[in-house]
């Protein structure tokens, strides 16, 4: 199962047209702004990242991760796709 690293909102549409079902996502940097009009589930936000650029994740369908998640979810896949568009 690959894991996705989306860094803006041009690389999460891209993201999502090529990503199997079941891929999880994480958003970081700028990808945050993508947090709030998420439509599917197994996607994850880097909370600092958010936090950082004024992202309210309350009513976001997201979990929030931290960098130890982070890294543990690099650990368990393979391979890493990174987008950025």
């Amino acid at each position: 199962m690959s894991l996705h690293l989306v860094f803006n909102s041009a690389g999460y549409a891209a993201c999502r047209q090529r990503k199997l079902s079941d891929d999880p996502i994480i958003l970081l940097g700028d990808g945050v702004y993508c947090a709030n009009r998420l439509d599917e589930g197994n996607i994850h936000v880097l909370e600092i990242d958010a936090r950082v650029r004024g992202v309210s994740l309350e009513q976001c369908k997201a979990s929030t991760i931290n960098y130890d998640t982070f890294v543990t979810l690099t650990a368990l896949h393979s391979p890493i796709v990174s987008w950025a568009e």
